[in-house]
């Protein structure tokens, strides 16, 4: 695993502002998050043996984070500490239904250099990343030797031109619908799992797939010749914030523990089901029973 890592200070208001307007949160809360850092905790708590390269400062929110993802399960020896650098911030805005704004200071993030990867592909099964940091520092994960061997994961989030290098180093491509419009160059995101066979574009070898997420739809995963739609659990949603992030976690411990993409895309739909249940991203993960107690019995 190599991502992002931040502290999200997460204001929660009735309505989302729009452009120009000030509005009042009715409660603050600091959280653990990053895209980096929700996915290695989604894949630990769904059991697989995570371990996460990435950067933070040495201010207290980096101690913090640390710590936090220590504890639930994530091997953080991969993890530096920069003087010169800030924590990454997430200012999020989270209204009564659930939907949220998301503005990133990257902080140590950028620091994330291609040449830290090190010896990580050569001790995992698969190898999972988004773009949060540099990309080239993504293309050197997928690109280091022996990295063929192993399941390349990569959630193109949030949509950049410059992902569209990565995308032949890819093995599993995760995007969602608005990040698929972006990457196809679709005037209006695909809403069904029928157009969302769109993703086809995106593919340049006969082994790979684009996993499509569909909200309240589920998840379509599209091969060259064939696709498989999971639809979603029905939840009524406490917040969205990190669901994406458990999808793709979960999904890769997953397929790490040799489940097929046909068998883990049902249960990675419960886990991110189960995660809009809770408040925040990282300390709503769920485990893999939990996950599996809600795919058979109902959230």
């Amino acid at each position: 695993m190599v991502g992002s890592i931040n502290v999200d200070l997460i204001q929660s208001v009735e309505g989302l502002p729009r452009p120009g307007e000030t509005v009042l949160s009715f409660r603050s809360t600091r959280l653990p998050g990053g895209k980096g850092a929700n996915q290695a905790v989604a894949a630990a708590r769904m059991g697989a043996p995570t371990r996460m390269t990435g950067a933070v400062g040495t201010d207290e929110g980096g101690e913090w984070m640390r710590r936090l993802l220590q504890e639930h399960g994530v091997e953080t020896d991969g993890i530096r500490s920069l003087e010169d650098y800030s924590t990454g911030l997430a200012l999020i805005a989270v209204d009564c239904s659930g939907e949220n704004q998301i503005i990133v200071n990257s902080g140590a993030n950028e620091a994330v250099e291609p040449f830290h990867i090190g010896a990580l592909a050569q001790d995992a099964r698969a190898l999972l990343a988004q773009l949060e940091i540099k990309a080239d520092t993504v293309r050197a994960l997928f690109t280091t030797p022996g990295a063929e061997d192993r399941i390349r994961i990569l959630n193109a989030a949030p949509a950049l031109p410059e992902a569209h290098g990565l995308f032949e180093h890819t093995d599993i491509l995760i995007v969602n619908q608005h990040e698929l419009a972006h990457y196809v160059a679709l005037d209006v995101a695909p809403e069904t799992a029928e157009e969302a066979l769109v993703a086809r574009k995106l593919i340049s070898r006969p082994d790979q797939v684009v996993i499509v997420t569909l909200g309240a739809l589920g998840a379509v995963a599209v091969w060259q010749d064939r696709h498989f739609h999971a639809p979603a659990l029905s939840v009524n949603p406490v917040d969205t914030i990190g669901a994406g992030d458990c999808f793709c976690g979960a999904l890769a411990a997953l397929l790490d523990a040799g489940e097929t993409i046909e068998s883990a895309l049902p249960l990675a739909n419960a886990a991110a089901a189960l995660c809009t249940q809770k408040e925040g991203a990282i300390p709503a993960m769920p485990s893999r029973s939990e996950a599996e107690a809600a795919l058979t019995g109902g959230v």
